[in-house]
């Protein structure tokens, strides 16, 4: 069988190239949006000899790049996405490349595909305070009101789930939460956001709801090879810590920033008078937040993954050995 991974040289995706070799597979495309690191193919081939590792250089957003892509595949484990940048390049990089990349799948008779989503799809704001984020949760109908990266991700799961009505190929959904580890400088905007000089901590006692990045290539491998077809997972480790904590380390590991706590009543206050003057004013103030994302990350929910769990997937790295590799990556590696 022969799997394509998109993305392979992405933060994610060099972990699932590792995880799908580490599981047995041996026969893989992997997709580069430039040329690969000369480097990092070369340790692989030394760890695994008996690999037949194929390299593709393409653009997603040419068509004729992703024909040759996706021909003789068996299974597609898509996990290149925008995530920076402009509005227009997030939305491009991954809506438009997903319906290209499905468009040269249908044609060429792939049977299965798992797509790599978010949590940012689901529409969390109309939980109550305390209720279990999984599987069972709602999608948001168009992601409007997500931001720019969570907009992108609705639409394309929209756009994934219509291929697979039309074209009937097998499909499998991962919906992760915060992805980190090595090779990941920046704190989620779950935690807070820094300001200049000061960092604003939004996420007080809530509960951070994270994944190890090898932890998080182990179950989307292990979904795309093992699940049913139509099987949605949501993708956190165990032991979480809150926000507050998450922020402790950090500033003992990593850098002395200067925190401000901002708690949820004024964050709320100050996002919907942010919001109506970026309407009054036509948009001269941006409005870095909606009330809909203030709702659902800055409120205390339960996060489960007792379905992947069900699947056969376990934490492969500890939450707290996970966090203090991913700290001291940090520390080695300041801003500039």
């Amino acid at each position: 069988m022969t799997i394509l991974v998109t993305g392979a040289g992405g933060f994610l995706g060099g972990r699932l190239v590792g995880s799908l070799l580490r599981q047995g597979q041996r026969d893989l495309r992997l997709h580069y949006r430039r040329e690969p690191d000369a480097q990092v193919l070369a340790a692989l081939r030394q760890l695994y000899p008996d690999a037949r590792l194929q390299t593709v250089a393409a653009n997603l957003l040419r068509p004729a790049q992703v024909e040759q892509l996706v021909s003789g595949v068996d299974l597609i484990i898509h996990a290149a996405a925008g995530k920076r940048g402009a509005a227009a390049d997030i939305f491009s990089n991954t809506v438009v490349g997903t319906g290209n990349l499905l468009d040269a799948a249908a044609a060429a008779g792939c049977r299965r595909i798992a797509l790599v989503s978010s949590f940012a799809v689901f529409r969390a704001a109309d939980l109550t305070t305390g209720a279990v984020i999984d599987e069972r949760c709602g999608v948001e109908p168009d992601g409007l009101e997500k931001g720019a990266y969570g907009f992108a991700k609705v639409q394309q799961e929209l756009l994934f789930r219509q291929y697979q009505a039309t074209h009937g190929f097998e499909y499998v959904i991962l919906r992760p939460g915060v992805i980190y580890g090595p090779g990941d400088i920046s704190v989620s905007t779950r935690v807070g956001l820094k300001v200049g000089p000061l960092f604003f901590s939004l996420g007080g006692r809530c509960a951070l709801p994270l994944t190890y990045v090898e932890n998080c290539a182990d179950a989307i491998v292990i979904a795309a090879m093992r699940a049913t077809s139509g099987a949605v997972f949501s993708v956190v480790d165990d032991e979480l810590p809150t926000c507050q904590s998450y922020l402790a380390l950090y500033r003992q590991q990593v850098a002395r920033l200067r925190t401000v706590p901002v708690p949820h009543w004024l964050l709320a206050l100050g996002v919907r008078l942010m919001v109506s003057y970026n309407r009054r004013s036509q948009g001269q103030l941006p409005a870095i937040f909606s009330s809909e994302q203030v709702k659902s990350m800055y409120r205390d929910f339960r996060y489960s993954n007792a379905r992947l769990k069900r699947l056969g997937w376990r934490q492969r790295v500890a939450t707290a050995d996970a966090l203090q590799a991913t700290f001291a990556w940090c520390a080695a590696h300041p801003r500039a």
